[in-house]
């Protein structure tokens, strides 16, 4: 089988060869090698026909020059040119490498920087934020107010009369310096009451009052009709000066209180010298 195997090869190979080996083709050497690597990649594939069963992995030809035979009939195929000479192997331990070339490398050549270790910085303790104190403002001193005393209340005495009028009127019979004090002490029932006198103070000073109310039924202040004309049963006059204060109250016979207090305020010039109050028994 192997016979049958090389010889077809052959065949084929030679017609796939023929065109090639005219003598225009011929005469071209790279033509020739070609050729010549067509020839060794046939005989390769030959070769592997031959082997044992198993196929090997085929592998690139390496492509050798190989003289061709010359056919018959064909022209003379001309002259191959000369081979050219291969350079020697150079023997184990021989210098390949220019000195003169290496120095100049050395000398145009960088000097490639070395890295340097960078020390790393070691981690230092961050410092806990502490909270910034608020600062409260300092209160003002405030002025305390001074407590006021709560008056204590006074209780009303109870009076047996109440005072019903206090009233001055103008005069024009009495000298300047001389104040009238006229008053009326009465009861619904019984009109005028007897025995009633009043207590009058001048700028403090107490004055002396000896004239006491008469009972039944009452005078008027004056004769004629006029509008300060009022009722009247106890009259009083007092010569000093007039100015200041003037403060008047009904006494019971016996000298206690007897109704409330009432008070005058009089000028040097004034001509409002008649001083009027009435009490009423309750």
């Amino acid at each position: 089988m192997n016979d049958t195997v090389e010889t077809t090869t052959q065949n084929t190979l030679m017609r796939e060869v023929e065109p090639f080996t005219s003598a225009s083709f011929r005469a071209h050497p790279l033509m020739r090698l070609l050729v010549q690597a067509m020839m060794v990649a046939a005989l390769a594939v030959l070769l592997a026909g031959c082997g044992g069963g198993e196929e090997e992995p085929t592998r690139t030809p390496v492509p050798t020059w190989t003289p061709t035979a010359a056919v018959a009939g064909a022209p003379a195929q001309a002259a191959a040119p000369a081979a050219q000479p291969v350079a020697a192997a150079p023997e184990v331990g021989t210098q390949l490498v220019d000195p003169a070339q290496v120095q100049a490398v050395v000398a145009t050549a960088t000097p490639t920087p070395l890295p340097t270790d960078t020390p790393t910085p070691l981690p230092t303790d961050t410092a806990t934020p502490t909270e910034t104190p608020t600062v409260t403002p300092t209160p003002l001193p405030t002025d305390t107010p001074t407590p006021v005393p709560t008056p204590t209340a006074t209780a009303t005495p109870n009076y047996t009369f109440e005072l019903e009028s206090s009233e001055k009127f103008p005069t024009d019979t009495l000298a300047p310096n001389v104040v009238r004090v006229y008053a009326y002490v009465y009861s619904d029932a019984e009109f005028g009451l007897p025995g009633y006198t009043l207590n009058v103070v001048h700028n403090g000073t107490p004055l002396v009052m000896e004239e006491a109310s008469a009972g039944g039924l009452p005078t008027l202040t004056r004769e004629d009709v006029s509008p300060y004309s009022r009722f009247t049963n106890l009259s009083a006059i007092f010569v000093e000066p007039q100015q200041g204060e003037w403060r008047i109250q009904l006494v019971d016979p016996l000298g206690a209180p007897a109704g409330p207090e009432t008070m005058f305020e009089l000028t040097a010039e004034e001509n409002n010298r008649e001083l009027y109050v009435r009490y009423r028994e309750k």
